[in-house]
């Protein structure tokens, strides 16, 4: 604490330099927003190139270059289940020059790993939402399963158990049919792909009895004819499928999607996880970006960054008590 004695002037000295260098700290943020960004920004993408989370990653790259005036690069760096691509953003300078195209990823590999090389929520900073995808049960065009009510009626009909295919182990269609099934009292036979095309194939194959998975690579069979969604796991209908019911409105109270949005690496200034995320939040507005995304079956979706950090908290929660209670492992 200062000496309030004002006959010694050496507090009042010492007062006046900490108000100071307050008032220069405070200058200097601002400055540092206005500046940024001073050079090319990387947007690292956990993933291999093609698939939602690249097609959403190269849309707004290309919105941002256009509104804040500097190139916004994408980097693809797959492996070890997203978390190459995290820690390397983890461990980048919190300046904003590098950014996470960050997915569902972030919330299920803490409920799946006991270690990981990173704490998402403690090494990095929430920006933005992308989009936030449902998982839509879909079955073959010419199956006896018309619509959830039928499933159930087979699934309890078959001694062995229907079984459904997803883009893999601890995905989010896998961790949303698991839930979906101990709601509804079901036993379902999972039978894990290497990625959505696969599973798709299996489904039009007649290998499978349905599936779980997100729009966008299921969205060319539906329109086909070979494929037909019977219901979808989203608080409401979405505007992409508006004939498709939710699990809501089939008695079921679930909600379970894929999500990306964009993270920076822990400690980025305020200032430009805001500039960022204003310019997030007019692209993903434009009819322009609205119209791009919605031709791979992805409805935009932005937020504050506490709201993206509140989702990411929430989701890692529910997804740790499915996995605990399902008994699912990391492959």
């Amino acid at each position: 604490m200062f000496d309030t004695d004002a006959s010694n002037p050496a507090p009042a000295l010492s007062r006046r330099c900490v108000v100071g260098m307050l008032a220069l700290g405070a200058l200097h943020l601002p400055a540092q927003a206005a500046a940024y960004p001073a050079k090319p920004v990387r947007i690292v993408v956990p993933y291999a190139p093609g698939g939602g989370s690249d097609t959403a990653a190269r849309a707004i790259a290309q919105r941002l270059a256009e509104s804040l005036g500097q190139n916004f690069v994408v980097e693809n760096r797959a492996g070890a289940a997203t978390q190459a691509g995290t820690v390397a953003v983890t461990r980048a300078a919190a300046d904003g020059h590098t950014l996470l195209l960050g997915t569902a990823n972030l919330a299920t590999n803490a409920a799946l790993y006991q270690k990981l090389p990173y704490d998402a929520v403690q090494d990095l900073a929430p920006i933005s939402l992308i989009t936030k995808a449902p998982v839509y049960v879909v079955v073959r065009a010419d199956s006896p399963i018309k619509n959830l009510k039928d499933l159930i009626a087979h699934a309890k009909a078959s001694q062995a158990g229907l079984n459904y295919g997803t883009p893999g182990n601890g995905s989010i269609p896998h961790l949303a049919c698991e839930l979906f099934s101990s709601l509804a009292g079901v036993r379902l036979q999972h039978v894990p792909y290497k990625g959505s095309s696969e599973t798709v194939a299996a489904l039009v194959g007649g290998q499978l009895d349905l599936s779980f998975d997100n729009l966008t690579p299921i969205s060319g069979m539906l329109k086909a004819g070979k494929l037909r969604a019977i219901a979808l796991t989203a608080a409401k209908r979405s505007a992409l499928m508006p004939q498709v019911p939710t699990m809501g409105e089939l008695g079921y109270a679930m909600e379970a999607f894929s999500w990306w949005g964009l993270l920076a690496p822990a400690g980025t200034p305020p200032e430009v996880l805001s500039k960022v995320n204003q310019a997030m939040v007019e692209a993903l507005a434009t009819p322009q970006m609205r119209e791009q995304l919605a031709r791979v079956g992805i409805e935009p979706e932005s937020c504050s960054p506490a709201e993206f950090a509140a989702l990411i908290r929430n989701e890692t929660g529910k997804w740790a008590a499915v996995v605990k209670s399902a008994g699912i492992k990391a492959d």
